[in-house]
């Protein structure tokens, strides 16, 4: 059965027919009968059926091929078909595309590719000034100059393909010679976005300037311990940064990469993508590990253990000396020779030295001497008192205060240990580097020591004052409304009402009558108490596992943080809108002033960069010792009443209902018991 088919061109603009069970017979019969007399009228009938365009068509072509059809024989039938078959039967017309005319160029161009390279190369070396000294002044181009420009646009006509669509022109942009984003057209020219040199990069004109030059730049710290590689450029960059440059920038700067590549493949992916800045970490040196000076190593402990009470539970306390004293000649430390450390290696591959550890080389305490050779010893010259003072410890006598800190005495501030026979009233202060000892009462005051303190008489107040040993323990015998911190342990003898206690270490209740009521407890290895809480529901918190110091310096320190972020986002405000002015002043004669203040302003984000790294390396270190990596517990060896809250790391569990004797343990890699804990 005779069937037609017609063939597109690729372009639309040229048709032709296929015939599949073409017969002689069935051609003069239906298709070249006496109706159409050679069959022209059905073929072109057929043709237009298929969509293509009537007035198209090739009816010299289309008559030809019927006449051909209806004059052949069966013997050169097959000859007349493959001849027919190669013959367009409808043809489309071409579009005529917009050209410039009287085209002409304004300014030379560097199209060596060596030579742009190494042109480059300077850029990312000194920036904008490395350009400029490196480029024969006939490729230097300013900003708005003319670098291409024609007389006239001849217009662009609609071609139609065979079915009698538009097929559209090039418009002129198109038919000009290529040209990147540092460049536009506006009207019959070609213009200049920026300044810089002229060049020709993969067939495309571009600038290579300080306002479209890309940064592949590796900057190392001051110190030579890290290498960043830095990617820069904006809006009008119009070129990739490669693998080779980053390899090129590696070795100018003498640094080994130590980043995988297809991290870096994706960095660059993403900056040419969308030319935002990116910097990247891609090399760490290895830190020297510092040598260990000489220094002391205590043998005698400066905390004497607190005695436990009496079957009646009371404590003797004329027979108990709350500081350590020590005889003459007493052993009282060793001292260490120093230990060396190990070399490092910065991100050049070169040795970063240890620091030389020092040997100890610093006078003894106050009445102590040493003795001895290998090893070394610090004896005590005379007896009194053992305290520590900058690590070092010596034998001090103490300041007796025969009756009350009042004004009489005014505030006390000593160098050694103070022993105040009365009371210390209302709002009065005493500082000490030594012990502080209180036989009566204390109102409301200030008490700092770097030692010990002992009050054994108690604490009253409204909650404006606060005891604080900065580097040993406080002993209280009772505890009113009030805020203690200990580096160390606290122990209360009687009752705590309405006061916060936090203790690096221990915190421990000596008397079992007494209850610790509507008070915030904060230990970092345990607590020992008696009676929890009161029927009335005063909510009590016991808290275990973390260090109060270092809470205290995490939030110092984040706020430091915020201050410099705070800074830093002003900086770069200020640092925008000079690139904006120095944009728009280029011929200014304030421009100089301007890039110094620049240069200024990004002078100091370096800095507040650097102190916001340093400040988060100290906040990850201080992280790292918020929380006791031991077991800690919590010990009640009384009544525990409701609405106490028992707190460890993320977990706390309510005391429901009243219990009495429980201990709980934490582990770190434990959760908080479900449970009541185990009963003693």
């Amino acid at each position: 059965m005779l069937k037609f088919s017609v063939t597109a061109s690729g372009d639309g603009l040229g048709a032709k027919l296929r015939f599949e069970g073409f017969t002689l017979e069935e051609w003069n019969s239906k298709w070249a009968g006496a109706s159409s007399k050679d069959g022209s009228a059905n073929l072109s009938a057929f043709l237009e059926k298929q969509g293509l365009d009537k007035n198209l068509l090739r009816q010299d072509s289309i008559k030809w091929i019927c006449e051909t059809l209806s004059n052949t024989n069966e013997a050169e039938l097959a000859r007349d078909l493959d001849s027919i078959q190669g013959v367009e039967v409808a043809q489309g017309t071409s579009p005529i595309n917009e050209e410039p005319e009287g085209l002409t160029f304004h300014y030379s161009y560097l199209s060596n590719a060596e030579a742009i390279s190494e042109l480059r190369r300077k850029a990312d070396a000194w920036g904008f000034g490395g350009i400029r000294e490196s480029i024969d002044p006939a490729f230097w181009i300013y900003s708005g100059a003319t670098v291409i420009s024609f007389q006239s646009v001849a217009k662009g006509v609609l071609g139609r393909d065979i079915f009698g669509s538009p097929i559209p022109f090039l418009p002129l942009r198109e038919q000009l010679p290529a040209f990147g984003k540092s460049l536009r057209l506006s009207e019959k020219k070609v213009i200049a976005i920026c300044e810089g040199a002229l060049i020709l990069e993969a067939g495309s004109l571009k600038i290579l300037g300080g306002d479209s030059l890309p940064t592949c730049q590796v900057v190392i710290a001051e110190d030579l311990m890290t290498a960043n590689l830095i990617l820069g450029g904006n809006y009008l960059n119009d070129w990739a940064v490669n693998l080779d440059m980053v390899h090129t920038a590696l070795r100018d700067q003498n640094v080994m990469c130590m980043m995988p590549e297809a991290e870096i493949l994706v960095a660059l992916d993403k900056f040419n993508l969308d030319n935002q800045p990116i910097s990247l970490l891609v090399a760490r040196g290895r830190p020297a590990v510092p040598g260990i000076d000489g220094h002391v190593h205590m043998l005698v402990d400066p905390e004497p253990e607190v005695p436990l009470p009496g079957v009646d539970g009371s404590i003797d306390f004329k027979e108990f000396s709350f500081f350590r004293t020590v005889a003459k000649g007493a052993c009282l430390a060793e001292v260490r020779p120093p230990i060396r450390g190990e070399v490092g290696m910065n991100v050049k591959g070169e040795a970063v030295p240890s620091r030389e550890p020092k040997p100890f080389a610093t006078e003894p305490g106050r009445n102590t001497e040493l003795s001895g050779v290998d090893p070394v010893y610090l004896l005590a010259s005379t007896s009194g008192r053992l305290a520590i003072h900058r690590g070092i410890p010596e034998v001090v006598e103490v300041l007796d205060v025969a009756g009350d800190v009042s004004l009489k005495t005014g505030n006390i501030e000593f160098p050694g240990a103070v022993k105040v026979a009365g009371d210390v009233q209302h709002k009065m202060q005493i500082q000490a580097i030594g012990d502080i000892e209180v036989e009566g009462t204390v109102e409301d005051s200030f008490i700092r020591s770097d030692g010990a303190i002992v009050i054994k008489g108690g604490v009253n107040g409204l909650g404006q004052g606060i005891i604080k040993s900065r580097l040993s323990s406080v002993t209280i015998g009772y505890l009113h409304n009030q805020r203690i911190e200990s580096h160390s342990h606290i122990v209360v003898f009687n009752e705590i009402l309405n006061s916060q206690l936090l203790a690096r270490k221990t915190i421990t209740m000596k008397f079992g009558k007494y209850t610790v009521v509507g008070s915030s407890l904060l230990a970092g290895e345990g607590m020992d108490l008696f009676n929890v809480g009161s029927e009335t529901g005063n909510k009590t918190i016991l808290e275990v596992g973390k260090d109060f110091e270092v809470e205290a310096e995490m939030i110092e320190k984040n706020t430091q943080l915020q201050v410099h972020r705070s800074d830093l986002e002003f900086l770069r405000g200020m640092d925008d809108q000079l690139v904006r002015v120095l944009r728009i002043r280029r011929a200014s004669s304030d421009e100089d002033e301007d890039q110094l203040l620049q240069k200024r302003i990004q002078g100091a984000m370096q800095n507040l960069n650097r102190w916001i790294e340093e400040i988060r390396k100290q906040l990850v270190e201080l992280a790292s010792r918020l929380y006791s990596p031991d077991p800690c517990s919590i010990v009640i060896r009384g009544w525990i009443y409701p609405e106490t809250v028992i707190k460890y790391r993320e977990n706390i569990l309510v005391v429901p209902s009243r219990i009495f004797g429980r201990k709980w343990t934490f582990r770190p890699a434990g959760p908080l018991p479900l449970v009541d804990g185990a009963s003693l």
